[in-house]
C-alpha cells in the first residue's frame, strides 16, 4: 500500500465527530505518491471522456456543468474519501461554466444570506471554470501550454488541473473559512495532493491572441466601422473583446482630459494604426 493510503487508512481509524476536522486532517496529512496521483488522474480523465454526453474528445468543442460536477465529485472520492462532500453537510454546490472569466481559469465562491423570517443563514458554494479560455487554447498555438505549472497537452487534462486547484480553494474554505492560493497552506496542500508546481495558468488569452495574431495589445491605435461608419480610438482594454476609446465631446471624461465613447469591438474588426 502506498503511503497516501496509509495515511488516509490512519485518518479513517482515529475518525472524528466532526466533517470538518476531518477534512482538515485528511487535507494536512495526505501526501499522495506520484505514481498513484497520475494512476487516479488518468482514470478520472478517461471516466469523464467515457460517460459525457457533450465531450466527444479530450480536446472538446462542447461541454456541461454535469461534466464539472462529475469530475469533483470523482476527485473528491479518490483524492480525499469524499471528505469534501462530507464538510458541505448538505449545503448546496453548483457548478457553472462561466464564458466571462477572461484571465482566471475558474472561480470558487462562498455567498452567505440570512433568512429575515428565521434569522438562519444559509451558505451556498459554486465552482466556476473559464470555457472562454478553455476553447481559445489548444488551437493552433506553438507554445507549450501550462496550467499550475504541469504541462497540458489538451482541454481536459487543462479543465482537470483547474478543477483540482478550485477544490482546494473549496477544501480550505470548508475546513479553515478562508483561502489564498497565494499562501503556504494552499501550495501545500495543492502540491501534495495533486503536484502542483505553482498556482497559475498560461492558457490562452484574449490578450495573447490580439498581440500574436492581429499585432494589438492595449494602448494600440485601431480603426473599426460599425453601421457603415468608421471610427478610430485607442485599446484600452482587452478581455472577450476590445474596449475602445474613441474621442467624442458627449463622451465621459478620463484622466488625459479628453472625452471618449467606448466600444466594444471583437478583434476581427479592429484595424491597427501605424
Amino acid at each position: 500500500m502506498s503511503e497516501a493510503g496509509g495515511r488516509r487508512d490512519g485518518y479513517r481509524r482515529r475518525g472524528s465527530n466532526s466533517p470538518v476536522a476531518a477534512l482538515q486532517t485528511v487535507l494536512m496529512e495526505t501526501l499522495m505518491d506520484d505514481s498513484e496521483r497520475f494512476v487516479h488522474q488518468q482514470e478520472i480523465h478517461d471516466k469523464i471522456l467515457r460517460e459525457s454526453r457533450h465531450m466527444q474528445t479530450a480536446n472538446f468543442r462542447a461541454f456541461h456543468p454535469d461534466d464539472l460536477e462529475s469530475m469533483v465529485r470523482e476527485y473528491d472520492q479518490r483524492f480525499l474519501d469524499g471528505a469534501c462532500r462530507n464538510a458541505l453537510q448538505g449545503r448546496p454546490l453548483t457548478f457553472r461554466l462561466a464564458p466571462r472569466l477572461t484571465r482566471a481559469g475558474g472561480t470558487t465562491k462562498w455567498s452567505k444570506r440570512r433568512d429575515l423570517r428565521t434569522g438562519q443563514i444559509h451558505e451556498e458554494f459554486e465552482i466556476s471554470i473559464s470555457s472562454h479560455l478553455l476553447f481559445q487554447t489548444f488551437r493552433d498555438e506553438q507554445r507549450e501550454i501550462t496550467v499550475v505549472g504541469l504541462k497540458c497537452t489538451n482541454r481536459l487534462e487543462a479543465m482537470q488541473r483547474i478543477v483540482e486547484h478550485e477544490l482546494v480553494h473549496l477544501c480550505e474554505t470548508l475546513a479553515w473559512q478562508d483561502s489564498s492560493c497565494s499562501r503556504r497552506r494552499f501550495q501545500t496542500i495543492a502540491h501534495q495532493l495533486f503536484g502542483h508546481l505553482e498556482h497559475t495558468h498560461r492558457l490562452v488569452t484574449t490578450a495573447e491572441v490580439a498581440k500574436t495574431k492581429h499585432g494589438i495589445r492595449p494602448g494600440s491605435r485601431v480603426s473599426f466601422v460599425i453601421d457603415g461608419v468608421r471610427l478610430e480610438g485607442i485599446v484600452n482594454k482587452l478581455t472577450k473583446r476590445a474596449t475602445v476609446l474613441v474621442q467624442d465631446p458627449d463622451g465621459r471624461r478620463y484622466s488625459d482630459g479628453k472625452y471618449y465613447t467606448r466600444y466594444y469591438v471583437p478583434l476581427g474588426m479592429l484595424v491597427q494604426k501605424d
